[in-house]
Parts: C-alpha cells; sequence; structure tokens
C-alpha cells in the first residue's frame, strides 16, 4: 500500500503541477490575445487617422482644381460670347448703309483735331473726301479711318473701336 500511496501522491503533484502549468498557460495565452487585439486595435485606429488625413488631403487638392476648371470654363463661355459679340458688331458696321455710314463718320470726325492724313478704305475715300478736313493717305483694308500726322496717331477703325469697348 506503500507503493499505491507513492504513486498517488506523484500523481496528485503531478495533477497539480499540469494544474498550475495549465493555468498559468491560459493566464499568458490571455495576456497576449488581449495584447494582440489592443495592438490590432491601435493599428486600425492609425489606419483610419492616416485614411481619414489623406481624404482631407485630397479634398484640399481636389476642390482647387475643380474651382480653377469651373472658372476657366466660365472664362471660356464668356470669351465665346464676346466673340460673337465682336463678330455681330463688325458684321452690322460693315452692313451699314451709305447715309447711316455718313452719321457714324460724322459723330467719329465731330472731336478730331484738324490736320494730319486721313486713311481710309477706298469704297469710303469719296464721303470721308467730303467729311474731312484732313488729307487723304494711302488706303487701308478696314472700315474706319486713321488720321496721323507727326504728333499722333487716332485710329477710328471700326475693329479697333469694337476692341476698345
Amino acid at each position: 500500500m506503500a507503493l499505491q500511496e507513492i504513486l498517488r501522491q506523484v500523481e496528485q503533484a503531478g495533477q497539480g503541477e499540469a494544474d498550475a502549468i495549465n493555468s498559468a498557460t491560459a493566464k499568458e495565452v490571455a495576456a497576449i490575445l488581449s495584447e494582440g487585439k489592443a495592438e490590432g486595435e491601435q493599428v486600425a485606429a492609425d489606419i483610419t487617422v492616416e485614411t481619414q488625413r489623406k481624404i482631407e488631403q485630397l479634398e484640399r487638392q481636389e476642390l482647387p482644381a475643380a474651382e480653377l476648371e469651373v472658372k476657366r470654363a466660365r472664362l471660356d463661355a464668356q470669351r465665346q460670347v464676346l466673340e460673337t459679340t465682336r463678330q455681330e458688331a463688325l458684321k452690322r458696321l460693315d452692313g451699314l448703309s451709305s447715309s447711316e455710314l455718313k452719321q457714324v463718320y460724322q459723330g467719329l470726325l465731330a472731336g478730331v483735331p484738324a490736320g494730319g492724313t486721313l486713311r481710309c478704305r477706298k469704297a469710303d475715300a469719296k464721303l470721308l473726301g467730303k467729311l474731312a478736313s484732313q488729307d487723304l493717305g494711302e488706303p487701308i483694308d478696314e472700315a474706319g479711318f486713321i488720321i496721323e500726322n507727326d504728333e499722333y496717331r487716332l485710329d477710328f477703325r471700326f475693329s479697333t473701336l469694337v476692341e476698345r469697348e
């Protein structure tokens, strides 16, 4: 019986050690899992923060780019409207009757100083020769006229007048 008692005591001692080892192992596993979970949560939080930062950075970059694109489109539309208006104005000026053209030229010549040389289209030379006090010079290709001398050059071509307005 003494042998059985010794075996039982050894078995109990072994069982106690096994239970202690199992308990320590379970605690260590729980600690490792807890640490891993905490690290995983921290990594997820870091990724979320970094992703949010990148999103905000992209928004800061994209918003000005989009605003610039809108400005370009608006300016292009304005340029097209101005060009269409300019072309229409020149077309209407080129289509003026001789009496309307005479009125326009009289209005333009009203504030012009005397003297100098007047250059105009060949088609307008006769009319402007009657209206202006300046000598007629070399013809130009555009409607309107240019008056020049050594001191000044006054450009009253219709294309120039339309551009100024």
